[in-house]
């Protein structure tokens, strides 16, 4: 029997009575073997039923094999009881809210664009809000990809109506960034906290 296709390493991580527990999966099919201590997992221990992990942070590395395919994966658990956000540094990743990301304050609105500049990220979904009041003015773009220099000249020609400390508030319903890595550092300076939900990769 030949397998055409690659294998697809996956987990699902369990809390159960106060116990963490790792189930392993391999698809299509396939043997595989684990290590929980950095090792190389082609040499650890053959995977029977669902791991036992502690409340620390936990890195467990996987090895499966079929009919002369295999392939490698590591999946890194945060410690019990911290809001970790499992992303993954390398591969491209994206913000997408339902209830809308809000940058609340000029201040907040131009430092995420210029943050959003500097790592090239593309948003859709966003409105902006311009004053106060009835002297007021909103701006929403629906779902296109935008970029944080077509926003900002957007916003250039608004303010030309209005006084220089006019506030000003930005929300999206989707980001876009090159990598995990990007995003979390986003997030991080802008101080967004993310659910495990709203990020996809």
């Amino acid at each position: 029997m030949t397998w055409t296709n690659k294998l697809t390493l996956r987990n699902f991580l369990e809390d159960k009575n106060g116990k963490r527990s790792v189930t392993l999966l391999v698809a299509p099919a396939g043997k595989i073997r684990y290590t929980l201590d950095g090792s190389e997992p082609r040499e650890g221990n053959t995977y029977e039923k669902p791991i036992e992990i502690g409340d620390g942070e936990i890195l467990l590395r996987a090895f499966a094999e079929a009919s002369g395919l295999e392939t490698k994966e590591e999946f890194k658990f945060q410690p019990k009881g911290k809001k970790g956000l499992q992303v993954d540094s390398v591969k491209p990743a994206r913000i997408v809210s339902r209830s809308r990301q809000r940058l609340d304050s000029r201040a907040k609105t131009y430092d995420g664009l210029k943050i959003a500049g500097e790592k090239s990220v593309k948003f859709e979904g966003v409105t902006l809000n311009v004053g106060q009041g009835n002297q007021v003015i909103g701006i929403t773009v629906g779902e296109i990809e935008v970029d944080s220099a077509f926003i900002e000249a957007i916003l250039k020609t608004v303010l030309e109506k209005f006084e220089p400390t006019t506030p000003i508030t930005m929300t999206f319903r989707k980001a876009s960034f090159k990598s995990g890595h990007d995003l979390k550092e986003f997030a991080d300076k802008l101080g967004i906290e993310l659910q495990p939900s709203e990020v996809e990769q």
